[in-house]
């Protein structure tokens, strides 16, 4: 009541602010929250409650919190309880997919996931209650791709099946994906242009999986030289790193320098490596994570 205006006014860019986003919960969970205005934020509450208290009344047996969860992903994607249209890059060794081994898969953006719950993401049908990850690229419903442990980059691999409450045919895409015996290291693509191609930016994504700043594990949203274009950079895997928006705009300040940094002799730094100089004259290194089935560094020092 005493100063209106400066509550106005600060309602009115708060507006500004608002966006969704996604962060990991335990047990392959996860939290999308989203920041709306009041009125909207209600609105949308108001009408999944709604909706779910009348498929209870008719007999439901889900509860409401669920009606109202699988409610709000079959409204945003067209899907009855499952994802279209994106792509999300679950990645998992050809053991783990073919031979039902237990080595974890993985999220970019997420995390690990079990082996048996990835396995069950690509084979299991469409319908409430499950954690399905397919999505659709070219009019199929895909996944990011397997790993296995040697040779050259392959194309694509297609898995069908049959979903028995539906006659549509789930048909899931599996990119190979081939890493050097031992190190896990991802054979590199390069191309002449200006702007990362979308089969680069993919891989780049698969092998950074976050932001590769050492002391940031944000979402990746920018792929970029590490040597600038401008400077001579090319526009190749090695010379490339997924980046948070905050980072890749910090390292184009006064001060900030980044350039590849060609692994030791280690096993288990021969991942692809990047050295950050920070204003202050700190020097950080970043090694890309492995994969999964990837050996750990004892495991080689053994082996060795």
């Amino acid at each position: 009541r005493r100063d209106p205006r400066s509550v106005t006014q600060r309602a009115a860019h708060a507006a500004t602010e608002r966006h969704v986003s996604l962060r990991p919960a335990p047990d392959t969970m996860c939290y999308l929250t989203a920041l709306l205005p009041v009125s909207a934020g209600v609105a949308v509450h108001a009408a999944l409650t709604r909706h779910a208290d009348t498929l209870r009344s008719g007999g439901d047996e889900r509860a409401r919190g669920q009606i109202m969860a699988d409610d709000l992903v079959e409204w945003t994607t067209g899907t009855p309880g499952g994802i279209t249209g994106i792509e999300i890059q679950l990645i998992m060794t050809d053991r783990t997919l073919f031979q039902g081994d237990s080595e974890p898969a993985r999220i970019p953006g997420y995390g690990v996931v079990p082996a048996g719950w990835a396995r069950d993401a690509l084979t299991q049908p469409q319908g409430h209650g499950q954690g399905q990850g397919q999505g659709q690229q070219d009019g199929a419903r895909t996944t990011g791709g397997a790993t296995t442990d040697s040779g050259t980059t392959g194309g694509d691999t297609t898995l069908a099946g049959t979903d028995p409450t539906s006659s549509e045919e789930l048909r899931v895409w599996v990119r190979r994906l081939y890493t050097a015996p031992g190190t896990g290291e991802l054979v590199a693509m390069d191309s002449r242009a200006r702007l990362f191609p979308a089969p680069l930016r993919r891989f780049i994504q698969a092998r950074d999986d976050t932001c590769r700043t050492p002391y940031c594990d944000a979402p990746i949203r920018h792929h970029d030289h590490i040597v600038p274009w401008h400077n001579g950079g090319t526009t190749s895997l090695e010379n490339a790193a997924g980046l948070c928006e905050a980072c890749n705009h910090t390292k184009e300040t006064p001060g900030w320098s980044v350039k590849p940094r060609p692994g030791p002799a280690r096993a288990d730094r021969l991942r692809h490596t990047i050295e950050l100089r920070t204003p202050t004259g700190h020097s950080y290194h970043s090694t890309a994570p492995p994969l999964p089935g990837t050996s750990q560094p004892e495991q080689l020092a053994r082996a060795s």
